[in-house]
């Protein structure tokens, strides 16, 4: 039987035939779908998930610019699961916010236990190595839940008054967003070995600066930032320096939590630090892109407090301070002075003028200092200081026929405060202030629509403090009962709020205050069309 064989040159010409033949056959199957009118496609891929609607949007350009209408608006979702299991958890919620068309721009995780390191990895493969990605361990979170769309907060079990134990369930919040005419990255705080305090909060308020010039031009500032703390001393003055340092049309929000990892946008995955640094925080900033300014000023950022304690109506004066470093965080021994009064008071005698004042109200496991502090600050060493006054609250930890004892370092002679305690009242009628502020924020002439919202609650808030489910989520859920918010239960609230105070000589000052305890601090992100 003779053999056919055929040269390279008709095996080529065959191949290129057949293609041809497949290709145009191909393209015949898919003229009726890309041929289809503008709204039927509108709606098709309105309802595709994120990487369907990803994928759809390469098809042709015509695709794509009916998916760059779609994505005009910004969105921010969130989503919690308790599934136990940690991989799962993940993916459920992972599922929940990538179920419509997105292009995620930021990725917060919180979760109450477990490895940091998997759910990063995970998030990291669900939407791209080019997101920034904060992770962080939490004392609990809030929002609705993936499986049910409702409303509820996962909180750390307690077995005794004294005792907090872990949850004994994995449990994760998720929060991604995307903002046409924004740009958005993580700017890290982490102190190197041998590396000052000053240096490092220096360091961290030009790295701001440098990031905003090249997005946003030459002395812009950020439009929000939201920042997840470690709860060690070296915060406080990070904050303070950088509550300075913005000017007052940035929102900055945010909450001191256990631990966090994070990755930035131009990082493949999280940084593993040098031996001996530390993380101290990350910030993750919101700039107004330069080349979309018309999309970047429709979006706002706007902030709410619920503030849960009362100040006891004495002032003091610090006398003698003396600060003793613990193997973890500082503490402080002062006496005091009432103010305008000469006699030095011991710490038993400062907790005895409360109980004069308060009878038999039970209040010494829950008291703070609050200590109004004047320092100077300066950015580097060109800028000449100023001062600011600013609250910074202590808690007590006991006391003696000596001295007082708080949490803390910071306190100076002289430096003014007063006892704050928690009170409900306080907390229910600023809460019922807060929905207020939503309610008015829904009535704007200009009509803004709000696509976003984050809480950051102090850790003895909750349905324990309220004595029913859901109160910090009220504000949401009662004006905006659709809207995927999420929260995260912490160890001190940053939001920025100003007082006024009649100092000694009755005239007023304005003190800064920016790190809370027994408060909400909210943040609601919107849209002007």
């Amino acid at each position: 039987m003779a053999e056919v064989s055929l040269t390279k040159k008709e095996m080529t010409t065959k191949g290129k035939s057949e293609n041809s033949k497949k290709m145009k056959t191909d393209m015949a199957d898919m003229v009726p779908i890309a041929a289809m009118n503008e709204d039927l496609l509108h709606n098709i891929l309105l309802r595709l998930p994120a990487k369907s609607f990803a994928f759809a949007s390469c098809v042709n350009r015509f695709w794509s610019s009916v998916c760059n209408r779609i994505l005009s608006r910004p969105k921010m979702i969130s989503a919690f699961s308790r599934n136990p299991d940690q991989l799962r958890a993940g993916e459920e919620v992972l599922d929940k916010v990538l179920s419509e068309p997105i292009r995620p721009q930021f990725v917060i995780a919180n979760i109450t236990c477990g490895n940091m390191e998997e759910t990063l990895t995970l998030i990291t493969e669900r939407v791209g190595s080019r997101v920034p990605i904060i992770v962080s361990v939490v004392t609990g979170i809030l929002g609705k839940e993936a499986c049910n769309d409702k409303a509820g907060e996962v909180r750390l079990h307690s077995t005794s008054d004294d005792e907090l134990f872990d949850v004994a369930n994995f449990a994760i919040l998720l929060t991604i967003g995307y903002l046409p005419g924004m740009k958005v990255d993580i700017i890290p705080v982490i102190q190197a070995k041998g590396e000052s305090g000053a240096e490092m909060e220096d360091k961290f308020v030009m790295d701001i600066r440098n990031y905003m010039s090249m997005v946003s031009g030459h002395a812009a500032a950020p439009a929000c930032l939201i920042l997840f703390a470690e709860d060690t001393h070296a915060t406080e003055p990070v904050l303070h320096k950088l509550d300075y340092a913005m000017p007052a049309e940035t929102v900055i929000v945010g909450g001191q939590i256990g631990e966090f990892l994070h990755k930035r946008g131009n990082e493949p995955r999280n940084v593993q630090l040098q031996k001996d640094d530390i993380r101290v925080l990350a910030g993750l900033i919101f700039a107004r892109d330069r080349h979309r300014p018309a999309q970047a000023e429709r979006i706002q950022f706007d902030t709410a407090i619920s503030n849960g304690m009362s100040s006891v109506d004495l002032r003091y004066k610090a006398a003698n301070v003396n600060v003793s470093l613990g193997p973890s965080c500082p503490s402080t021994l002062l006496t005091a002075k009432r103010r305008g009064e000469a006699e030095v008071l011991d710490g038993d005698q400062i907790l005895d003028d409360i109980d004069n004042i308060l009878e038999n109200y039970i209040w010494e496991n829950d008291s703070y200092l609050g200590v109004i502090k004047r320092r100077k600050y300066s950015i580097g060493l060109e800028e000449k200081p100023k001062i600011m006054s600013s609250l910074v609250f202590h808690q007590v930890n006991g006391s003696d026929d000596q001295d007082l004892l708080v949490d803390g370092a910071g306190i100076k002679t002289g430096d003014q405060f007063q006892v704050y305690l928690p009170d409900l009242k306080v907390a229910e009628a600023a809460l019922n202030d807060v929905s207020a502020q939503l309610r008015n924020l829904k009535s704007k002439p200009n009509k803004p629509e709000v696509v976003g919202g984050f809480a950051f609650v102090g850790s003895c808030r909750g349905d324990s403090f309220f004595g029913c489910p859901n109160a910090d989520s009220s504000p949401f859920l009662e004006n905006f009962p659709e809207l995927p918010f999420g929260g995260i239960f912490c160890d001190g609230e940053i939001g920025r709020s100003l007082i006024l105070e009649k100092g000694e000589e009755k005239k007023e000052v304005s003190i800064q205050r920016f790190l809370h305890v027994y408060s909400s601090v909210y943040l609601i992100v919107s849209y002007t069309s």
